[in-house]
């Protein structure tokens, strides 16, 4: 069977409507807009906030704390690429099973290897003696609900033994047994991030038992096979079409794991051909017609989008959207993403913030309309207004970051 050819502007312009980046009316709630994107990337805290903010009109703060923290029903996870996320919490055990021999045996091999380092046990004991931490943290936390990390380490004396590392170097330093056996409890499906401890924009957070956090949630619900193969249908959902490259990079799996994934969706997946990109993109065979017959917006759009956005972090290959010598002004040698500018489904420049004020600045690397600019600086002040003067230290900063301009007095 001959691969589809479909037209690049058409594919962009189809993926910006699944990924809500086009104007629409606003009637999706936080949840399903992360559920349509699958995962909202959590490294940075204000992240999650501004990727919602990009995507749906009127968007407050108090939307996604309310789903994460009151109703439950978005959690903070370790998932693709060892990676925090934002996700669905009903689909909380299939992020996790599609990852739990991949990170459930490393994790435990850090903290053995810590608890060993630090002189807390012997090599012979130390599985008997994290056992016996997470034992101990499980009890406290049962019986004084949730802790933030600090809180455990003074009522469990162990975790709060100083491990050194690097010394010597520039970079050398100290943290606490805990501040990495307590997240790692996450990593293993014993503990989840509960409430921050600050403002939206902060990474400190209480821990509670995963059981009782989220209650109706079952990790043993699916195998990881059926878990991974379920991640990848969603990932074509919602960013295909898509090299294979692009699953396992986007997914973290090995080649065989993705390889696997895809051979067990049989024809759910069909392929698909990009003009000027090349004929190896896989997308769903559902979705296939709805791409061809989707009719794209008759004005222009565009959008701010913040540093490690989904959307900008779920390719391998960003040619799609951004042209091969502008890569390096918006991603760092690790392929994270800065805050990024888009006109039309393409990535036009790249936006931060001035310190003293919080004033939203940003710089073109390539051509605008003029109904486009006039959209950008009406997005600009929006952005503004809802960060209200708070500056957002960057995660990601490139040259062309570090040299915008200065607002206009």
């Amino acid at each position: 069977m001959t691969a589809m050819t479909l037209p690049l502007p058409s594919v962009n312009n189809y993926l910006a409507y699944k990924q809500h980046l086009l104007p629409h009316p606003g009637t999706a709630g936080v949840v399903q807009v992360t559920r349509d994107v699958v995962a909202l990337h959590a490294t940075a805290a204000a992240g999650p906030y501004l990727s919602l903010w990009a995507r749906m009109p009127g968007f407050q703060h108090q939307a996604l704390h309310d789903a994460l923290y009151e109703h439950r029903a978005l959690a903070r996870v370790l998932c693709m690429r060892r990676t925090l996320h934002v996700v669905p919490g009903d689909e909380v055990p299939a992020f996790f099973q599609a990852y739990v021999e991949r990170h459930t045996a490393f994790e435990a091999r850090q903290q053995k290897f810590l608890l060993v380092e630090t002189g807390l046990c012997e090599e012979a004991e130390a599985e008997a003696v994290l056992k016996q931490l997470q034992r101990r943290v499980l009890d406290l936390l049962a019986e004084h609900g949730p802790s933030t990390a600090r809180k455990i380490n003074r009522a469990i004396p162990e975790l709060g033994t100083r491990f050194h590392h690097s010394e010597g170097k520039k970079y050398a330093g100290t943290f606490s047994v805990g501040s990495r056996l307590i997240p790692g409890m996450c990593t293993l499906g014993l503990l989840i991030r509960a409430r921050p401890r600050g403002t939206w924009r902060s990474n400190l957070h209480e821990y509670a038992i995963l059981s009782d956090w989220l209650p109706d949630v079952d990790l043993a619900s699916v195998t990881p096979p059926e878990a991974q193969a379920w991640l990848v249908r969603r990932y074509l959902a919602a960013f295909g079409p898509a090299t294979p490259d692009d699953v396992q990079w986007w997914t973290g799996f090995s080649r065989g794991e993705t390889q696997r994934a895809l051979e067990a969706l049989g024809p759910a997946v069909t392929e698909a051909s990009v003009e000027g990109l090349g004929d190896e993109y896989l997308m769903l065979a559902d979705d296939a017609g709805r791409l061809r017959d989707f009719a794209p917006p008759d004005a222009p759009y565009v959008s701010f989008l913040p540093g490690l956005d989904p959307y900008i972090m779920g390719y391998h290959d960003r040619r799609r959207f951004l042209a091969p010598e502008h890569q390096a002004r918006v991603f760092d040698r690790a392929g994270n993403a800065t805050p990024t500018v888009w006109a039309n489904g393409r990535v036009v420049g790249a936006w931060g913030q001035y310190k003293p004020t919080g004033s939203v600045v940003y710089g073109l690397f390539e051509p605008v309309s003029q109904a486009q600019r006039a959209l950008l600086q009406t997005r600009r002040r929006e952005l503004e207004e809802f960060l209200d003067g708070e500056y957002l230290p960057p995660y990601t900063r490139t040259r062309f970051t570090r040299a915008l301009p200065l607002p206009v007095a």
